[in-house]
């Protein structure tokens, strides 16, 4: 017993490094195209604000990909199937060079299949080493890794951009990706069993959703994952528009309270997962955010211009915190409730609907908005959405 457990802690050491690192780099090439538009939209010769369709086909591929790859971990094994996510992310990024929109588009495919199996396969390779008191929050330190690639591609793209150009800026991205997929090489000996998976039974994507189709948990936890997601990402792409149209604020004054929020997301992903810990419910936790996710939807049809500022701040740090911080409970939960050897897989099928809401609900936000022109319209549309996933995590409570 004594050394299995040394065994698990040296695995888990080498492990969440691995896996955090992996994560960061890929969420930092799925952000790097908002960060590289204005610069690069004169060449492209497309507006800098038709980076929100990159972003969509960003998480439309990572959405078909996710399952595949999930399904795939067996067979390949968890670290190389994380590198070949990490390459094929900065390779995506790399094709944005040709400056031409249909470049442009291939791109973002790429990117999204890099982006896509970097949670199953990072789910897989914490899960074997993780001891289950400690599910929750492990996941969620990891899942810290997506925040981290937004503020890493934030911080140091703009500096390359002035060094060297927006190509250069682009192309030393990925140059860094590809550094990490190789030196991440050395750990597969210690962290993949291939001798283990060599007999295993070819799977792809059809096999990860009938496994979803066969298993009432995980269709719950799912379809949470949808709703939560759509919340998450209609939260995250309005709120500063919103915030200059509606409460009349400057732009450097929502961009701030955005700043707030994500930080707060970031932070909450590792109180949410060390309360889940404490607590031992990851399912009850989920429905505490849910339902504080709904209120605080709720709240902000209620803002204006005559809202204080530290009001607004407040009520952003919050919301942001909940709806930005869901994602490594979740992950954990999917880990402790997928059958024995089938993480990777069942966390690629769930990803498939958690981030196909965050393709669809923004856009029908967008609708609703242009149909009303009221906000408050649009808010009340995502409240409903959290109760929905409130709902379905109380069935099998």
């Amino acid at each position: 017993m004594e050394y299995s457990a040394n065994v698990r802690t040296t695995g888990l050491a080498l492990a969440l490094p691995a896996a955090m690192t992996a994560q960061t780099f890929t969420a930092a090439m799925m952000f790097a195209p908002a960060v590289l538009a204005p610069a690069a939209s004169a060449d492209v010769g497309v507006p800098a604000a038709a980076v929100g369709v990159v972003t969509a086909l960003i998480y439309f591929s990572a959405a078909m990909s996710a399952p595949g790859a999930g399904a795939r971990v067996p067979r390949v094994g968890a670290l190389r199937m994380t590198q070949i996510g990490l390459v094929l992310a900065g390779s995506g990024l790399a094709l944005m060079v040709f400056a031409h929109p249909l470049a442009i588009v291939l791109a973002a495919l790429v990117i999204g299949c890099g982006y896509g199996p970097s949670t199953p396969s990072g789910t897989a390779l914490l899960a074997e080493h993780t001891p289950a008191r400690l599910r929750n929050v492990i996941m969620s330190l990891r899942q810290t890794g997506v925040p981290l690639g937004g503020a890493l591609a934030g911080f140091a793209i703009p500096w390359l951009i002035a060094i060297g150009g927006w190509r250069v800026a682009a192309l030393a991205c990925a140059a860094g990706c590809g550094v990490i997929a190789l030196v991440l090489q050395p750990l597969r000996g210690k962290l993949d069993h291939p001798t283990a998976m060599a007999g295993a039974a070819p799977a792809g994507f059809v096999d990860a959703l009938r496994l979803l189709k066969g298993h009432a948990e995980l269709r719950r936890i799912s379809l949470t994952a949808f709703l939560f997601g759509g919340v998450q990402l209609s939260f995250a792409s309005i709120l500063v528009v919103f915030l200059v149209e509606r409460a009349q604020l400057s732009v450097v004054r929502a961009g701030a309270v955005l700043s707030a929020a994500m930080i707060a997301g970031m932070v909450g992903r590792l109180l949410w997962g060390a309360a889940a810990d404490f607590f031992r419910s990851a399912r009850g936790v989920l429905i505490g955010l849910g339902v504080t996710m709904g209120l605080c939807a709720v709240a902000m049809t209620q803002v204006n211009a005559q809202w204080p500022y530290t009001l607004i701040m407040l009520l952003a740090i919050v919301f942001g915190a909940v709806t930005l911080g869901w994602n490594g409970v979740y992950i954990a939960e999917l880990a402790r409730v997928a059958p024995p050897g089938k993480v990777a897989m069942a966390t690629g099928a769930s990803l498939f609907f958690a981030y196909g809401g965050a393709v669809v609900a923004p856009p029908v936000f967008a609708l609703v908005l242009s149909q009303s022109g009221s906000y408050a319209l649009g808010f009340a549309l995502l409240a409903v959405l959290a109760a929905a996933g409130v709902a379905s995590m109380l069935r099998g409570h």
